[in-house]
């Protein structure tokens, strides 16, 4: 059961790789769940490598969330029900090569909107434009005493820059209601914060 929830991960990956629609608000979601729970008191931890920086502020914004889930964390991990761990992962950068027309005129050396000198070009060819790009992503996993595993929810998006801290609040809202419910596929979300409560809000999104 383990290895099938570990699996979603590189699934997610690859799609978002060959999905060029995704922006930073836009987050493509997926869970899983082994079992019917009711929340209880949890114990929390990370595998992430290189978060001392922000782990503390991003455990309290899962907390937060968890709690309105009716999780209560405890940093006693021998009264947990359940131990959640999360990671979040940031891997490029990747560079996606995009082709698009532009004008040339042969008696003028390279394209300028078309205009050469007072004259429109009526030749073309194709451009190539690079854009660089990371994936960010964040696994939230939930399991017993006994190590037996009981949901998980992950979240991944693509991003123009590496900060952590600019996506983990988008990641956290977009997952927030798929914890310990069967997505069943792949769901995509739009993410957006208000700008006067700083509260993030989730909505269905067709990217």
């Amino acid at each position: 059961m383990v290895k099938k929830i570990l699996t979603l991960s590189s699934f997610l990956l690859l799609f978002l790789q060959g999905c060029s629609a995704l922006d930073s608000r836009v987050v493509a979601v997926d869970s899983y769940s082994t079992m019917q729970s009711y929340g209880g008191t949890y114990y929390l931890s990370t595998n992430s490598p290189g978060l001392q920086l922000q782990q503390q502020s991003f455990e309290v914004i899962l907390q937060n969330m968890l709690q309105t889930k009716g999780y209560t964390r405890t940093f006693d991990q021998k009264n947990a029900l359940y131990n959640i761990v999360y990671n979040y992962r940031i891997r490029g950068p990747y560079t996606r090569l995009e082709s698009y027309p532009a004008p040339i005129n042969p008696w003028w050396n390279g394209p300028y909107g078309g205009i050469y000198n007072g004259f429109y070009g009526d030749m073309w060819m194709n451009s190539i434009s690079a854009t660089t790009y990371f994936v960010k992503r964040l696994e939230l996993s939930a399991y017993t005493k006994n190590n037996n595993a009981v949901w998980q929810a992950i979240g991944s998006l693509k991003s123009d820059n590496s900060d952590p801290r600019v996506s983990f609040p988008y990641l956290v809202s977009a997952i927030s209601n798929y914890v310990n419910v069967n997505s069943n596929q792949v769901v995509y979300l739009n993410v957006e914060e208000n700008s006067k409560t700083g509260q993030y809000t989730a909505t269905p999104s067709i990217w």
